[in-house]
């Protein structure tokens, strides 16, 4: 595209992007409805993506980001991750991922389930209650699985930096 095309283009009001990498011009074609086009003969109204603000920002690290504002599109949005080093952004994009999955996951099922053990816990004490009505062997079986399933929450207290002797406090006290 010589500066001859770019100057009429801007005198209509059309902002050219140029250089950009492969993989981010259908992210960009997507957001802004627009069709992308080869050479500028195959330009046409049709093809053309609109939006209120399309602007070039400066990071604090001189690198450059094209910030597209005011679209029609409401399927497409852009989250910026910034780190200390590649194994840190890695890390925060496996964590974004997990919650994005764990979002479609809520609007697609619409059923939501409490974590850290409690159901464990629910299951444990239904068969506490239901061991009470049984006899023999099978009390002291379903009265062993129950108790196995109370370790699921002392583990996932532990694995995350918990003092164990306090969350069995207060899981058999029943103190909240």
């Amino acid at each position: 595209m010589n500066e001859l095309a770019l100057h009429f283009l801007a005198k209509k009001g059309i902002m050219v992007i140029r250089d950009v990498e492969r993989e981010d011009i259908e992210f960009i074609s997507k957001t802004i409805k627009a069709i992308p086009v080869s050479h500028i003969d195959h330009l046409s109204a049709d093809k053309l993506g609109t939006s209120e603000l399309i602007e070039e920002s400066v990071l604090s690290d001189d690198s450059k980001v094209l910030k597209v504002t005011g679209t029609k599109s409401k399927e497409t949005i852009t989250i910026f991750m910034r780190g200390s080093n590649q194994l840190v952004i890695e890390e925060a994009d496996r964590s974004i991922h997990d919650a994005l999955c764990v979002i479609r996951s809520l609007i697609k099922n619409r059923a939501l389930i409490c974590g850290g053990g409690a159901p464990e816990i629910e299951i444990s004490q239904k068969l506490i209650e239901w061991s009470r009505t049984l006899k023999g062997p099978q009390q002291i079986v379903v009265r062993a699985y129950a108790e196995a399933l109370e370790i699921i929450p002392e583990t996932l207290a532990e694995n995350s930096g918990l003092d164990t002797i306090k969350v069995y406090f207060v899981i058999d006290l029943g103190c909240y």
